[in-house]
């Protein structure tokens, strides 16, 4: 997708777009960050939906992505 195409409602939940999020995390790795990521998303089904189960799925599919990073 061209970048001028991106704003807020093309987020997907880390693992389902196609940012090179485990390259990321690797890299992040090697430089020796081990602080705080955040998962932001501002869809309307996330938002209209039950809270605990957003962040449920959020958890778990950002989990998976870390475990293919090797950074858990």
């Amino acid at each position: 997708m061209p970048r001028e195409l991106l704003d807020n409602t093309t987020r997907l939940i880390p693992g389902g777009g196609v940012s090179p999020l485990v390259r990321i995390l690797r890299k992040l790795a090697e430089k020796g960050y081990s602080g705080s990521l955040s998962v932001e998303l501002f869809l309307p089904e996330f938002q209209q939906a039950d809270p605990y189960e957003v962040a449920r799925r959020i958890r778990e599919k950002a989990e998976g992505v870390m475990r293919q990073a090797r950074v858990i």
